[in-house]
């Protein structure tokens, strides 16, 4: 019996089940999309062309308004 010799054991291969890689790869996809959608939502929103208008120091004042 030697206390320092190694066995060498083949590591299996994995088995894929390509309905599942597939499953996987749609999932990212979609929340890569959502994740493009919300940053092109939040680009919009904070560069002036898209999002709420201040009622106060706006001209078109809110309810009640009189100039």
């Amino acid at each position: 019996m030697c206390f320092f010799r190694r066995l060498q054991v083949p590591t299996p291969t994995p088995v894929i089940d390509p309905e599942v890689e597939a499953q996987k790869k749609a999932e990212k996809e979609k929340a890569d999309a959502l994740a493009k959608q919300q940053e092109d939502y939040k680009e919009r929103l904070h560069g002036g062309k898209v999002g709420r208008r201040s009622l106060i120091s706006g001209q078109s004042g809110g309810i009640g308004y009189v100039k």
